[in-house]
Order: C-alpha cells, then sequence, then structure tokens
C-alpha cells in the first residue's frame, strides 16, 4: 500500500486590508501579488550606504523645502489588488506628492509613489530581481532609481516612465550624481560610499 503525499496547499494571499491589519513589526518585505517575500538582513555596508544617501538628501530636503526624504522599511503600493508593495532602500518624495499621501503617524502604503527611488545592490540581488523592482516603479510614475552598487562603487542612474527604464549614465569616483527629477540635488560618489 503506498501513502501518496498531498500536494502543499498554495500560500494564503495577502489582501490590502488584511495587511494593513497585521501587527507591525518593521521587518523589509516585498508583497507579489499577496505573497511575501522577506529581504535578506542588511550587511554593515549597506546600512552605510543607505545612511550616507539619507543624510545627502535630507541635507537638500533641509536647503531646498522641495520634499521629503524617506528610508526602508517604507511601502511603496504597486497595486491593491492583487497586493503588490515594494520598499526602496531610499525615497525622495516632492512635497506635492507628500500632500497627496497618507499623514507621517499613518502607515498606509505611498500612493502616490515618489519621483526617486535608490535601490543598493547586495550581494544576493539578481539582475531579474532588480528588473522587477524597476518595471514596478515604472507602473506607478516613478521618474527616477539610483541603483548603486557596492562591489564597482558606482552609481547607475535610470530614467522611468511607462515606456520602461532607459540608463542614463553611470558615476564613478570622482564623478557627482545629478537627479533627473530634482535638478539641484547631487551627491558625490564618494560621499555615497564614506565608510
Amino acid at each position: 500500500m503506498s501513502t501518496a503525499t498531498a500536494p502543499a496547499a498554495p500560500p494564503k494571499l495577502l489582501t490590502y486590508e488584511a495587511y494593513m491589519a497585521e501587527e507591525t513589526d518593521y521587518r523589509r518585505y516585498d508583497i507579489i501579488d499577496g505573497e511575501k517575500f522577506p529581504m535578506p538582513g542588511a550587511t554593515t555596508n549597506h546600512q552605510d550606504i543607505q545612511l550616507n544617501t539619507a543624510i545627502l538628501f535630507r541635507a537638500y530636503q533641509q536647503t531646498t523645502g522641495k520634499g521629503k526624504v524617506i528610508l526602508a522599511p517604507r511601502d511603496v503600493q504597486i497595486s491593491r489588488a492583487p497586493l503588490r508593495v515594494r520598499q526602496p532602500d531610499v525615497l525622495f518624495m516632492s512635497s506635492e506628492r507628500i500632500a497627496l499621501n497618507p499623514t507621517p503617524l499613518d502607515p498606509t502604503p505611498l500612493s502616490p509613489a515618489p519621483e526617486l527611488v535608490v535601490e543598493i545592490i547586495s550581494g544576493s540581488e539578481t539582475a531579474r530581481r532588480f528588473n522587477a523592482k524597476v518595471n514596478d516603479y515604472c507602473k506607478v510614475d516613478v521618474q527616477e532609481c539610483w541603483k548603486v552598487m557596492p562591489d564597482t562603487q558606482t552609481v547607475e542612474v535610470l530614467r522611468l516612465s511607462r515606456n520602461g527604464a532607459e540608463p542614463i549614465r553611470t558615476y564613478s569616483m570622482g564623478e557627482t550624481v545629478q537627479s533627473i527629477a530634482f535638478p539641484n540635488l547631487t551627491a558625490t560618489v564618494e560621499s555615497i560610499f564614506a565608510a
């Protein structure tokens, strides 16, 4: 007599309402069509780059008053049904889009999305996974992505639109990254990778 194993039940897909009712745990997840995908813990180097970028964006925020820098974990809504959210490492959102979003005390995913997102590429990041994130950002009118690559200490700026992503320029040590969405927002590559 053989004992057949029952097929595994498909995961219960998360709805927007169920997600908003969950207790906050401050872990990082991407939610793809209702399924939670936890992100691996960040390295110290990753955290240094994230903090450096946030400090640079914060200086621009304080000098110009043109928007707000926000760090992960903070959900950006791609779609409500099926639930799909992304958590860029750092984002910068104009004052106009901030005004259309929930109050700072509300954990509701950001919608509209920010104009600028930063993705720090970890050792486990695959091209396919990164491209999937960028495709999602294109769907919600993110205008620009900084692809920060610690292995080469470079920053690639991508222009995003509903038609897809267009690489604009890759910046190396000794150069200054120039934002597309915020013309006066710049950052030296050295300052992004400073230890």
